[in-house]
């Protein structure tokens, strides 16, 4: 290992890729970190955001010969460290959006709908409402629902959002509207279509 320790990245990616494993566990200790990092700012828990290391680390491992050189080996695992916890946070809010309405209201827990919540609602509208908001929601494009998600669901900043997914904060502050008025387009549809449903 001590030997590897002095290489430069790129010769360390040319024997992982090669099946040595001395060069990948050094890509590793020296990328731990920042991947860790970046889990648990995503996802917001220690458990989470370990469990997101090992899913990436093992999914690197599997694909390193994916890897072209055309960007950073760092980039690249970044980008798979993202796209990993963003799997992890839609699967969470799904999640939540299935248990809405047991919701405990603690600050906490951030909410997955703050604009679409409804107030005392009988049990029958109130399962509707669930269903209208999970069936818009899936509805939306998925690049404009993980910023979305990220912003509105986790509290991310757009400075946050723009590191995290390499864009620019106009671009965010696009997908977010974009994805506001989409949901709200989305759930007009759902709900005179239901109207129609229960006339028929």
């Amino acid at each position: 290992m001590e030997t590897q320790t002095a290489l430069p990245e790129r010769i360390l990616v040319t024997k992982a890729q090669a099946g040595n494993e001395e060069a990948f566990t050094e890509l590793v200790r020296r990328h731990s970190g920042q991947i860790y990092g970046l889990s648990l700012n995503m996802l917001r828990n220690r458990e989470d955001a370990e469990d997101n290391v090992q899913n990436v680390l093992v999914k690197a491992f599997h694909n390193i010969n994916r890897f072209e050189g055309n960007s950073q080996f760092s980039t690249w695992l970044v980008r798979i460290t993202i796209n990993e916890a963003l799997m992890k946070l839609r699967k969470r809010n799904s999640e939540k959006i299935s248990d809405y309405h047991d919701a405990s209201g603690s600050e906490d827990e951030p909410r997955t709908f703050p604009e679409i919540e409804d107030t005392r609602q009988d049990p029958e509208r109130e399962y509707m409402s669930k269903e209208l908001a999970r069936k818009a929601f899936r509805g939306l494009n998925p690049s404009l629902q993980d910023t979305f998600i990220l912003q509105k669901a986790e509290g991310w900043t757009n400075r946050e959002l723009v590191e995290a997914l390499g864009i620019t904060v106009s671009t965010v502050e696009y997908r977010v509207f974009r994805a506001r008025v989409r949901l709200r387009q989305q759930l007009l549809a759902l709900t005179q279509s239901e109207q129609i449903d229960l006339q028929s």
